[in-house]
């Protein structure tokens, strides 16, 4: 190749995974595989769209090398195609909120109800936990709670949090996490919990976004 056509080559290339990201559900699509595998008829309920309509976005995904798919009976089930992309999900995310300051400051208004959902960091949350002063919650579904979940967490998604109250043990705090920052299920958990009377934080955190950070950042996994 001549180098103006190595240039354009590689470009156009790069190009491809950025149109792929150019539209807000494909990105909110991505971000839900990142908690593990789901049908096209779950993705259209997650993201409020029509089956005919996810199936578009997750098309142009796939056409991107972002996604890939496979049959199982009558279901196509959708996740994503490399470790990498949900590194690539984390670094724009983190990119946004430098960039734009408006983000992290809508974030933070929404996530803690303008204030009365107290955040706990994930170092503070392990510590709580290790001291055997607090229990972790995973109010995700459950199928992403065994695609992958915190060390000691135990499974209670939001829609059967209430009547599983009395799993939760007496007298030690409950940390709630869901899929990540951009995530209100811990929210609304820790509302649920501190209306009962039980002393209960938000972890800013999810599973996956947690183990990808450290990577960025130059810690090992096995620090969770």
């Amino acid at each position: 190749m001549e180098a103006r056509e190595f240039k354009d080559f590689a470009y156009g290339h790069f190009t491809k995974i950025s149109k792929a990201l150019s539209s807000p559900r494909r990105f909110e699509l991505l971000d839900y595989l990142a908690q593990g595998p789901k049908t096209v008829e779950r993705l259209a309920n997650e993201t409020h769209m029509s089956v005919a309509n996810t199936s578009q976005h997750l098309q142009a995904l796939r056409e991107a090398r972002l996604v890939a798919s496979s049959k199982v009976k009558n279901h196509h089930y959708y996740e994503l195609a490399d470790p990498e992309v949900a590194k690539l999900l984390q670094l724009t995310k983190r990119l946004a909120e430098q960039q734009f300051s408006d983000m992290g400051e809508v974030r933070a208004s929404e996530t803690t109800a303008g204030g009365s959902v107290p955040v706990i960091s994930m170092a503070e949350a392990l510590k709580e936990v290790a001291s055997g002063s607090a229990v972790l919650i995973d109010v995700r579904a459950e199928d992403e709670y065994a695609s992958r979940h915190l060390p000691d967490a135990l499974s209670i998604p939001l829609a059967q949090l209430e009547e599983n109250l009395k799993q939760l043990p007496v007298g030690k705090k409950i940390i709630a996490y869901c899929r990540g920052a951009y995530c209100l299920y811990a929210s609304d958990a820790v509302r649920l919990l501190r209306e009962r009377g039980i002393e209960a934080y938000r972890l800013d955190e999810g599973p996956a976004d947690s183990a990808i950070s450290r990577e960025i950042d130059g810690y090992g996994e096995e620090s969770l």
